[in-house]
């Protein structure tokens, strides 16, 4: 089963304070909200930018730190709901960017999840077969594209970046765990990007409306993922005869702070055994994960040998839970 060789993460460069956001929405009540969520900033692209050029660039860096060679890679999953174009594959373009001229390439797209469910799909390729030995996955964002400036509800959430890994099949040691992936596909008209696409194409209406943007149109029940996370947790745990104490660091979808707290405080385990990276990027969706596992590495706080959890949820609504040894 596949190691993580190494991972690299690559933000834009125009950071948006909490503090302009205090100047274009007001303070009240949205310092409170930041508090709760723990959202200290947040990064956008350029006008030029594009989630395909976060991947390329995060993903050049994880290749670097693992030492290998683009033309060694036998596989290339990148994880977004913000793509660089309806079609080709974003993956495409990061594949020509990367010089990955031996791989296999495509998107996955369930939201805030695929980065997880990328990784579990990785894995199994990379067991099954010699010829995807060696896998890297991007989960990019670049959700700053689809936001309407004005509107408070969503602007201020959402930040913008990318996190790589490269897995690398290795024999006798089996390094993936368990997973599970789940959906309810009920709260698909929840939240999400609803122009664009053949539902509704893109036309001179929907942009006068602003149907291309991100919308919230039904309120997620606050308590979702606190209520989901911990059996998904606990059932993906127990697929490898784990308990929640035995893993060394769980990494959470970044979306809410005082969530992660709660489920960790309902685990009965400190804040010290995972990581959040709102603080310093805000909500970055499908890169989260990604971007939050190498943080969290750079800082020493994954060690080799250990269990390592990541769950994921993301609008639809899908989750994913990948356990696995660092």
């Amino acid at each position: 089963m596949p190691k993580i060789l190494s991972t690299g993460m690559h933000l834009p460069e125009k950071l948006v304070s909490n503090e302009e956001m205090f100047r274009k929405f007001g303070r009240d009540p949205l310092e409170k909200v930041f508090e709760r969520i723990g959202h200290g900033a947040r990064y956008h692209s350029a006008p030029n930018e594009s989630s395909g050029d976060h991947a390329i660039k995060a993903g050049r860096r994880a290749l670097e730190a693992a030492g290998i060679k683009p033309e060694e890679v036998g596989l290339l999953i990148v994880s977004t709901d913000t793509p660089a174009f309806l079609s080709p594959a974003t993956a495409a373009y990061v594949q020509h960017g990367l010089g990955l001229t031996n791989s296999a390439a495509f998107d996955v797209n369930c939201a805030c999840a695929a980065f997880v469910t990328a990784m579990d799909i990785a894995s199994k390729y990379t067991h099954a077969d010699p010829q995807y030995g060696t896998a890297l996955v991007i989960g990019t964002y670049a959700m700053s594209k689809f936001l309407d400036p004005n509107d408070s509800a969503a602007y201020p959430l959402f930040g913008d970046g990318a996190g790589a890994v490269v897995l690398q099949a290795v024999e006798g040691k089996r390094h993936v765990l368990a997973s599970t992936l789940t959906a309810d596909g009920s709260y698909w008209d929840y939240m999400g990007i609803y122009a664009g696409g053949s539902a509704e194409p893109a036309s001179a209406e929907a942009l006068a409306s602003g149907r291309h943007n991100v919308r919230f149109l039904k309120k997620f029940p606050a308590s979702l993922n606190k209520e989901k996370w911990p059996s998904l947790i606990t059932s993906t745990l127990a697929k490898a005869a784990l308990k929640p104490a035995d893993v060394g660091m769980y990494i959470f979808t970044q979306i809410r702070k005082v969530t992660i707290s709660e489920v960790m405080g309902e685990f009965g385990l400190p804040m010290e055994r995972t990581h959040t990276i709102m603080e310093k990027w805000g909500y970055t969706g499908s890169a989260c994960i990604p971007m939050a596992l190498h943080d969290a590495i750079e800082q020493g706080k994954v060690r080799r040998g250990e269990p390592l959890v990541l769950c994921a949820s993301g609008g639809g609504y899908s989750m994913a839970c990948l356990a696995m040894e660092y």
